[in-house]
């Protein structure tokens, strides 16, 4: 077992919580941890600029799980900050939250989830940006030399980068709270990383991100929901999303490619899907359902997502929509999944995402019966 970073764990006797001190000595203590350290730092105590002493004993935890190997229980302190970090901005003032995604990048390194600790460095980098009024320092920032060194980007891409996400902010510092909303906004497909399989069911959002967006919905306009269903399939790793496109004849709000998972179900959507949003108060019904098939037939797609507030016509009794839904697949192969708000509520509340997809694409697929 990996011995225990001395000069962090004297560090911890000097900052840490004495009530705390205990569980690093406890084999469970990084669980116990995770639950009382928000408990014994407030929002307030770890939010201020430059770092308060209670931050760094915060951060100084996680460290002393990373540095013996033992990254998922890292992952779980640093997440955990972060979430924290999040809570301290209820009143619209930003805090700063990009130390605690730099070490969930790392987390997520040393696991071997490349794609996923690929956004967690862009997270970061949407953080530094706006903390250093859109001019990162290679000195100061510990994300120069990582996204440079390590993944390649250009010093001239950083800067346009950082200059794009400062102006940002500028323009919309309530959406900017969240730089999962920046990271959107951004045209970073060409940094993303290719999917390991050893992340083949990973799926992380910020769950608080993703209430903010389901408050946002019922406009007129429908980008909120947009944004929403976008952000929720992006986070699956090797899903390059496109929001917004139109053709020669209609408009896609969603244009999904998919690289990696030859094994997963997923490689049975096809290397590219679209998605269909109806931010809608009533279900969407059957007219709904064939012209969102008769898209996916004009793009050999055999598959697509159907992001529908109110459900679809006939749920649960299998006629108008839902009749629709299981003869498209029956007639052509193709698998229509429809994910309401009840399910939207549901990844809002932590679940999987991708273990939902898979149990609705099985549903139409072997027509299993509805419970």
């Amino acid at each position: 077992m990996p011995q225990a970073d001395e000069t962090i764990v004297e560090e911890l006797r000097e900052t840490l919580s004495p009530d705390l001190l205990p569980f690093l000595l406890s084999r469970a203590g990084a669980a116990q941890l995770v639950e009382r350290l928000p408990i014994v730092y407030s929002p307030e105590s770890i939010a201020p600029q430059p770092p308060t002493v209670e931050f760094r004993a915060w951060e100084l935890v996680g460290l002393h799980y990373l540095k013996q190997s033992r990254a998922h229980e890292a992952l779980a302190v640093f997440s955990k900050l972060y979430d924290h970090l999040q809570r301290a901005q209820s009143n619209g003032v930003r805090v700063h939250k990009g130390t605690a995604l730099l070490w969930m990048y790392e987390c997520y390194l040393a696991m071997g989830f490349s794609a996923t600790a690929k956004r967690y460095l862009m997270l970061t980098l949407c953080e530094d940006a706006i903390g250093f009024s859109g001019n990162i320092s290679a000195e100061e920032s510990g994300l120069y030399f990582r996204i440079i060194w390590r993944h390649g980007l250009t010093d001239e891409r950083l800067r346009e980068f950082a200059q794009q996400i400062y102006q940002l902010y500028l323009k919309s510092p309530k959406e900017s709270l969240y730089p999962e909303w920046l990271l959107q906004q951004l045209d970073w497909k060409s940094a993303e990383a290719v999917p390991s399989v050893a992340e083949a069911m990973v799926y992380k959002v910020n769950l608080g991100y993703v209430r903010f967006l389901i408050e946002q919905t019922g406009d007129r306009s429908g980008v909120a929901m947009e944004t929403l269903c976008e952000y929720l399939l992006s986070c699956m790793p090797g899903c390059k999303t496109t929001r917004r496109r139109r053709s020669h004849s209609t408009d896609y709000d969603i244009i999904c490619s998919m690289e990696g998972f030859e094994i997963d179900f997923r490689s049975e959507f096809g290397r590219y899907f679209v998605c269909e949003c109806k931010d809608w108060s009533s279900a969407a019904d059957f007219t709904v359902m064939a012209k969102f098939c008769r898209v996916l037939d004009s793009i050999k797609s055999r598959f697509g997502i159907l992001f529908s507030k109110s459900g679809i016509t006939g749920a649960g009794i299998s006629e108008y929509a839902e009749r629709e839904q299981l003869k498209v697949f029956q007639d052509r192969g193709m698998v229509i999944v429809v994910i309401d708000k009840d399910d939207l509520e549901k990844i809002a509340a932590g679940v999987n995402f991708i273990g939902m997809l898979r149990e609705k694409y099985e549903l139409v697929r072997l027509d299993l019966g509805r419970s």
